[in-house]
């Protein structure tokens, strides 16, 4: 199972996107259908960023892995937050 949970960003996806590129550059990103995936080497999603504008300010929705899909995954879970932990400034209050 795995789990993801959301923050809402009042920077744009590509802003974020530079941002976490300058901070972790261990990640490939993968731009597919509007939506940018953060990405261990090995292919795991562990974020993902898309357009949002529902709420005041928000320019963007971050989606990161707060739970990994199997225990052989459990490493690669923090990735995901320690990219919330960058963006985390840039939350809509």
């Amino acid at each position: 199972m795995s789990s993801f949970e959301r923050l809402d960003l009042r920077i744009s996806p590509e802003e974020a996107t530079d941002i976490v590129r300058s901070r972790l550059g261990n990640l490939r990103v993968v731009r597919r259908d509007g939506v940018i995936e953060f990405r261990t080497p090995t292919g795991f999603v562990v974020a993902s960023l898309q357009p949002y504008d529902g709420e005041i300010g928000a320019r963007a929705r971050l989606r990161y892995r707060t739970a990994p899909r199997l225990p052989l995954y459990l490493h690669k879970m923090s990735k995901g937050r320690e990219i919330r932990e960058i963006l985390d400034e840039y939350r809509v209050p």
